[in-house]
């Protein structure tokens, strides 16, 4: 009786290694991205701080910028289920205005260190078409992923938006990424870890009448 040979697709841990190295990788260069910008980045930069080689690099990445991409759109989405998944711990009977709030906070939960790479990638962005088509997306995905959070909020609380909620959305994330920049230089207005419950509120209501 003859034993077959275990294939990449039958089970065998080499993908999942790779996989863990690939998802290692992204994770700690968010820190060295995020200290250090793009430009000065090295690849010993970011395999010293996850903690493996070159050769390990290589396995995974093809270039510096490569990593940066998929750190700004894993670090994105993360921002995303973090937002859903607190509007969705709630119970609808319990929602109020206030509980907005807890959306915010899972926000800002990264608002500095998002804030630094979203201005980073947004610098690229005006000088890399790739950079520009990732961001552009990404833009666009998160718009419609807010604006499906707003039109729930509005319809717990029993309102509907007089403007379109995509608008309402991209107004939210501008004075957003407006109060965590200004935070960090120390001018705040609007909330120095980003826009404030109190201007979400306003916005919310004031955009929106009962239904």
């Amino acid at each position: 009786m003859t034993t077959a040979t275990p294939t990449a697709g039958s089970g065998s841990p080499a993908p999942r290694r790779r996989e863990n190295t690939r998802a290692r990788l992204v994770e700690a260069s968010f820190g060295v991205f995020v200290e250090k910008g793009l430009k000065p980045v090295t690849v010993d930069d970011l395999v010293g701080a996850a903690g493996y080689t070159r050769g390990a690099f290589y396995s995974n990445f093809s270039s510096i910028e490569e990593v940066f991409f998929e750190v700004f759109r894993e670090r994105g989405e993360g921002m995303l289920a973090a937002a859903s998944t607190a509007m969705e711990a709630v119970p609808e009977e319990d929602f109020t205005i206030e509980s907005i709030g807890s959306v915010l906070d899972a926000v800002r939960a990264q608002g500095r260190e998002w804030y630094i790479l979203h201005a980073e990638f947004t610098l690229l962005a005006l000088r890399d078409e790739r950079a520009r088509a990732v961001l552009a997306d990404f833009s666009e995905r998160f718009r419609v992923r807010l604006a499906a959070v707003i039109e729930d909020v509005l319809r717990r609380l029993g309102r509907v938006a007089d403007r379109p909620t995509e608008e309402l959305a991209e107004m939210v994330a501008a004075l957003h990424l407006h109060a965590l920049g200004q935070g960090l230089v120390g001018s705040a207005v609007l909330g120095a870890d980003g826009i404030s419950m109190d201007t979400v509120s306003a916005l919310v209501l004031g955009f929106s009448r009962p239904a």
